[in-house]
């Protein structure tokens, strides 16, 4: 078949928000089935190139989607996400599909059967349609996998750039129109780094905000499941829908919030495109009416002693340290030398680093009583060139650190959404890539964060998104 003759399916959300959506199949106007199998199509499509599945099962994602038909005709309606095609992240479990943790090292025992949080999005109707590509057992931002193959940024048809990590596979996937919305994992970034880079909404929830059961457990300190979305609107739904979050509040006005602005030492090594953004959106903000004040967060500097600490260790913890010692050298190489950090973590040291979590949130938390939200840019780059990102390359120092704004949030305990921000840049200097502007709020202040990206959302619009129709 030539590439003339491909005839991508129009994406399904097009114009239409999750909600909108579902309405059409209340109303008769689109079956479940239509919509998934226009999702499959694309799937067929674009993940050749995107690689942004690892697992896909049509046969029986079109026999839910057929069951939720069924139920619409019996006048069943399981909420506003019933019919919704979605993606999971493959460090979660779900039945009749295989776990890989993004590695070739069997681990599917350590996550376990299917979780709460999965089991309770498809009682609420959502379709599965397959799992995403994720870094090896989630421990890595660039979204590089080795062994399993990284996901192909979709921003950029002619050069491979990284997609940010860990749930790689999942902020392609919604980018690309290849899922309504997935569900990822946060440990220092892993959904907001992913949803920046991919130019996207990730949500990166208060710890036991959302169960972590049936998940692989990189950290059981730190780890935080989150969707990722098109737009924050869809996001408000998918996070009041699962928490059952039936208060209707009155929308923020941006005038109305007083906002810290994250400087030092967020701002350093910053890509000058993200910089003007990060700049000219506060601007932006300002001339709304926001109050806008510079705030220095040495707390955050903590986190390079604290992430690798209790990561580190929690990962061991996770094989076991013999299974550990097995199999850490089958591991891709920048893994394998993360992980193999905690061998050399003593209990004195894990110990001191786990009580320092409620010590900081209690700390950074009273930035709160002056502040509605503090913000920061997401990630201190755009999309790097995945051959400059590799070990040994130019760039691969530098790649590490776009996990360097998020992972003080994990720390801190807290919880922080990520929103497009790149029409907000200048420069004309290079091709215009996403970069994601942090939203941070206290601890189990989840609904607040998504309200104030809410407010930024109708204020300036939601997210462009790219053309994948370069890759066909």
């Amino acid at each position: 078949m030539n590439d003339t003759d491909i005839n991508l399916p129009k994406d399904p959300l097009s114009g239409v928000t999750i909600e909108e959506l579902g309405q059409k199949f209340r109303n008769r106007l689109l079956s479940c089935r239509e919509i998934t199998s226009a999702y499959y199509e694309r799937i067929r499509i674009l993940n050749p190139h995107l690689h942004a599945y690892i697992f896909v099962d049509e046969e029986k994602g079109l026999d839910w989607a057929d069951g939720i038909d069924k139920l619409f005709a019996c006048g069943v309606d399981l909420g506003p996400l019933m019919g919704i095609p979605i993606a999971i992240k493959d460090i979660c479990s779900v039945d009749g599909m295989p776990t890989t943790n993004g590695s070739n090292i069997i681990s599917d025992d350590i996550t376990g059967p299917e979780g709460s949080l999965v089991k309770k999005l498809k009682a609420l109707g959502c379709v599965i349609l397959g799992k995403t590509h994720t870094v090896e057992f989630a421990l890595g931002a660039t979204g590089l996998n080795k062994y399993k193959g990284t996901p192909k940024n979709p921003w950029d048809a002619k050069i491979h750039r990284i997609p940010g990590g860990s749930s790689s596979g999942s902020g392609v996937a919604v980018a690309a129109g290849l899922a309504a919305f997935a569900i990822g994992t946060d440990t220092g970034g892993s959904v907001r780094i992913p949803a920046s880079f991919n130019g996207i909404i990730g949500l990166k929830t208060t710890k036991n905000k959302w169960p972590t059961d049936g998940i692989f457990p990189l950290s059981p300190t730190l780890d935080t499941p989150g969707p990722l979305a098109r737009s924050v609107k869809d996001t408000k739904l998918i996070f009041d829908t699962y928490n059952k979050n039936k208060k209707v509040s009155k929308p923020l006005e941006i005038k109305n919030l007083v906002i810290g602005k994250l400087k030092e030492p967020f701002t350093e090594n910053l890509d000058s495109s993200v910089m003007e953004a990060y700049n000219n959106f506060c601007k932006k903000l300002e001339d709304a009416g926001a109050k806008i004040e510079d705030v220095i967060l040495d707390e955050a500097k903590e986190k390079a002693r604290l992430f690798p600490t209790i990561v580190g260790s929690e990962i061991i913890s996770a094989f076991g340290k013999e299974k550990f010692l097995q199999v850490v050298d089958q591991m891709d190489p920048v893994t394998g030398i993360r992980a193999k950090l905690g061998l050399n973590v003593s209990s004195v040291e894990y110990i001191n680093a786990k009580k320092r979590i409620p010590e900081l949130n209690s700390i950074v938390g009273g930035y709160f009583k002056k502040y509605d939200a503090l913000v920061s840019p997401t990630t201190i780059m755009q999309a790097i060139e995945v051959d400059n990102s590799v070990v040994g390359t130019e760039l691969h120092e530098r790649s590490l650190l776009a996990s360097a704004n998020t992972q003080p949030v994990n720390i801190f305990g807290m919880c922080a959404i990520t929103y497009p921000i790149q029409k907000f840049a200048n420069s004309k200097s290079q091709q215009i890539l996403p970069i994601g502007l942090q939203v941070i709020c206290n601890k189990d202040d989840d609904d607040y964060a998504v309200a104030i990206a809410l407010a930024f959302e109708e204020a300036f619009g939601p997210p462009e998104l790219p053309d994948v129709n370069k890759f066909i």
